[in-house]
This record gives structure tokens, C-alpha cells and sequence, in this order.
């Protein structure tokens, strides 16, 4: 039998004390975990799949899920769009669970991988240092990137869901959508009608955020899918019926993406990292940094252009990359003006004869045009440089980031 329901907060506090007093389990730790860039749809999706498997799981344990945003608590501050998200679930950046909260990664310190399984959303690799340790643990998935044959084919009772698609987030409603219906109606049975109404409706709020960013509001033709128009029409309905009025869909999504430009503040550092993932291929290492500004803004945060390169020099080193990649995602309305730029830097000679294969085999097809007359290019001492403006837009990272791996492996 399930667990019984609770509001959303409660169950993010149960599932943050049943991580810190991980040494007391008898039973092993069931994480729900995004990917390394944390962005709404992985952090917004691990929490609605953890809490409905916690909830409506079939299998005869009582299994507490616990949701894991895959960065450190101060992290989160560099992602002011889930502000508007948590804020109308009732929710706070402190209620989430992060890597802050695992204890050291360190071999006296860590949590056994035997007493750990691992259900991916929005990835199905398991990377960086959690995927040295715990990668042979995953017990699942729900993505809509490339297959990277990582996860088991048979995943039991657990789902494994790989699919191109808007969002993760509407792969994560589709998948649950009947045990949240019956979900909805047994804690009806046992709580008031209004109090369920409203937990139905703040979980719908934290699924319903990211399919409208990564569809641009259902507009972006190129990334909408049935799948996604099907999951907000779905959403839509809890949220109605929780708040009592019509969901203003248009303006919950204008508020999202406000806030997801509102960086003014931050570094040019903090700016490269915030959404930032890396791959190994062999020896060679690509970086891919998604910024929600321009180039130009980018370049504003330094004095000097050299300075510009200075730091993204030192950012690159700092992690052994031998491949650099800046992608940059804008628009003045939030609407059908979207506009892309691709800056790739190729700092060893792996890096710089990948990146001459990407430009032959990948400008048509991206839709490549010289940024700026060739301002930021440059072939110098073992490295090169090229900036485009990218006119085929409906290439983000899930599909630029594929390509660059391609040209690394040749």
C-alpha cells in the first residue's frame, strides 16, 4: 500500500529527514533525480514523479521517494525562475533537496551505492561524480534526450520512458496520469474535498511551469508536441479546480520567463554555470553552457574582450575541457522574436580538430551565419574559436550537444 497522502511540503520534509538520518534505513534510498544543469524541467520533474511514485506506487513497500536537485543549495539562488513556481505551490527554495544535503561523497562518508536506487528524469546517463559512485544503481527513467543505453532495457515496476518531446515534465504527467487521477479521488475519500483540490493543484503548478518554458507557451512549433498540449490541458484542470478560477496561462508563463531573465546581477561566471553540462568522450571533455541572453550582454560583463576570454579560459580549465561551448537562447517578448548564438572554442588539439569536423558536418544543418563579421573568431597556438548566429532555432543543447559528441568520437 502507498503511503498516505500529504501536501507537497510535508512530503519534501519527510523525504529531506529520511535522507539525513540515512544511516538509520534499514530499507535502501530511493532518489528521483535531474540532470547536472538543474534546470525548471529537471528540477520541477524530479519533484511531481517522486512525489506521485511516493503516493501511488504499486509495489508493496511503502517507498518515500526523495526528490534530489543535482547542485548545491546555494546553487539554487543562480535559478531565479523557480521562485514564481514555488511560490504558488507554497513552496520555498529551502523546502527542495539538494546535493547539500547528501552527506560526503567521500569513500568513509558516503551513502553505500547498495543501500541507494536511482531514477533519472530529464537524463538517462548518470553522470559526473554521483554517476562514479551510483551509476550502477539506476533503476530508471523518464527523458526526452538521445538514448544513451545506460539505464537497464527491463526496469521492473519502475518506468523507463525515452522519448523526444517538448518537456520531460509532460513525459513525467503522461506516465502518471492515471495513478494521479486515482490518486485524487482516494485522498478525496479520506481529506476534504478542498484540501486534495489544492495539493492536486500546487503539484500541477510545479509540472505545468516547465513544459510552457520549454514550448515557449505551447508556440514554439519546432519543440511542441501533442504530448505537451495534452499534458497542459491536463494541469490546467487541477489548477482550475484547486484556485477556483481559470488559470491565466499565458500569464503564468510571462512570470516564469521574467524571472528567468532577471540576471542582471550575476557574474559572468555565475552566468556560465548556471545551466552548464559536461560530457567525456575518451580523454576529451565538451562543456555547454545555455545563457538566456545574448552574447553581447555577455560580453558586457567584462572590460575588455580579452578579459571575456580570460575567463572563459579559466572556467574551461577548471575543468578540463577540451571543448568549450556557449549557447545563447533570447528573446525581447518571450514570444515568436526567439534567436540563438553558438561561440565554440576548442582549447587542445582534440578539442580544435572535433570542432573543424562539427563545422563541416553541422553549419547547414544548424544554420550557421558568422556572428559579427568574425569579431570573436580565432585560430592561435593550438586552439580555435567560432561564433555563429544560429538561424535554425529549433536546435537547443539536446540536439547541438549530440552533434558536438559526434564530432568528438570520429
Amino acid at each position: 500500500m502507498p503511503l498516505p497522502r500529504v501536501s507537497l511540503r510535508s512530503f519534501l520534509s519527510s523525504a529531506k529527514t529520511a535522507l539525513h538520518n540515512a544511516n538509520q534505513q534499514s530499507s535502501p534510498l530511493t532518489f528521483v533525480i535531474g540532470n547536472e544543469a538543474a534546470d525548471l524541467d529537471s528540477l520541477c520533474s524530479a519533484v511531481v514523479l517522486a512525489y506521485l511514485r511516493t503516493y501511488t506506487s504499486p509495489t508493496p513497500t511503502n517507498t518515500l521517494y526523495i526528490p534530489l536537485s543535482n547542485i548545491p543549495h546555494a546553487d539554487l539562488a543562480l535559478r531565479p525562475e523557480l521562485l514564481p513556481v514555488l511560490s504558488r505551490a507554497n513552496l520555498k527554495p529551502s523546502d527542495l533537496i539538494t546535493l547539500s544535503d547528501l552527506p560526503p561523497l567521500t569513500q568513509s562518508s558516503r551513502i553505500p551505492p547498495e543501500k541507494t536506487r536511482w531514477i533519472l528524469v530529464d537524463h538517462n546517463s548518470l553522470l559526473g561524480e554521483l554517476g562514479k559512485i551510483y551509476s550502477g544503481r539506476v533503476f530508471g527513467c523518464i527523458d526526452h534526450h538521445d538514448e544513451e543505453d545506460k539505464v537497464p532495457r527491463d526496469c521492473g515496476d519502475e518506468p523507463r520512458v525515452v522519448r523526444k518531446i517538448g518537456s520531460c515534465s509532460s513525459l513525467v504527467v503522461e506516465y502518471c496520469r492515471d495513478a494521479w487521477d486515482a490518486l485524487s479521488v482516494r485522498s478525496g475519500s479520506k481529506s476534504s474535498d478542498k484540501e486534495t483540490a489544492i495539493w492536486d493543484a500546487e503539484l500541477a503548478r510545479v509540472a505545468l511551469a516547465p513544459v510552457l518554458i520549454d514550448t515557449s507557451n505551447l508556440e514554439n512549433e519546432a519543440k511542441t508536441t501533442t504530448a505537451d498540449i495534452e499534458a497542459v490541458k491536463y494541469l490546467e484542470k487541477w489548477i482550475s479546480a484547486g484556485e477556483g478560477e481559470a488559470l491565466d496561462q499565458k500569464g503564468y508563463y510571462r512570470e516564469i520567463w521574467m524571472a528567468e531573465g532577471d540576471v542582471e546581477g550575476m557574474s559572468l561566471v555565475d552566468l556560465l554555470r548556471k545551466d552548464y553540462k559536461q560530457w567525456s568522450e575518451g580523454e576529451t571533455n565538451l562543456g555547454v553552457c545555455v545563457v538566456v541572453k545574448d552574447l553581447d550582454f555577455l560580453l558586457s560583463k567584462t572590460e575588455t574582450r580579452e578579459e571575456f576570454f580570460d575567463n572563459l579560459r579559466k572556467f574551461s580549465r577548471k575543468r578540463d575541457l577540451s571543448i568549450c561551448c556557449v549557447m545563447t537562447r533570447f528573446s525581447d517578448t518571450g514570444g515568436n522574436d526567439f534567436q540563438r548564438e553558438l561561440l565554440v572554442w576548442g582549447l587542445d588539439d582534440k578539442g580544435v580538430e572535433a570542432l573543424k569536423k562539427f563545422e563541416a558536418e553541422s553549419c547547414g544543418s544548424l544554420g550557421l551565419e558568422t556572428w559579427e563579421e568574425g569579431s570573436l573568431d580565432a585560430v592561435d597556438g593550438g586552439m580555435w574559436r567560432k561564433c555563429w548566429r544560429q538561424k535554425r532555432i529549433e536546435h537547443s543543447r539536446k540536439q547541438v550537444a549530440p552533434m558536438l559528441r559526434s564530432s568528438m568520437t570520429g
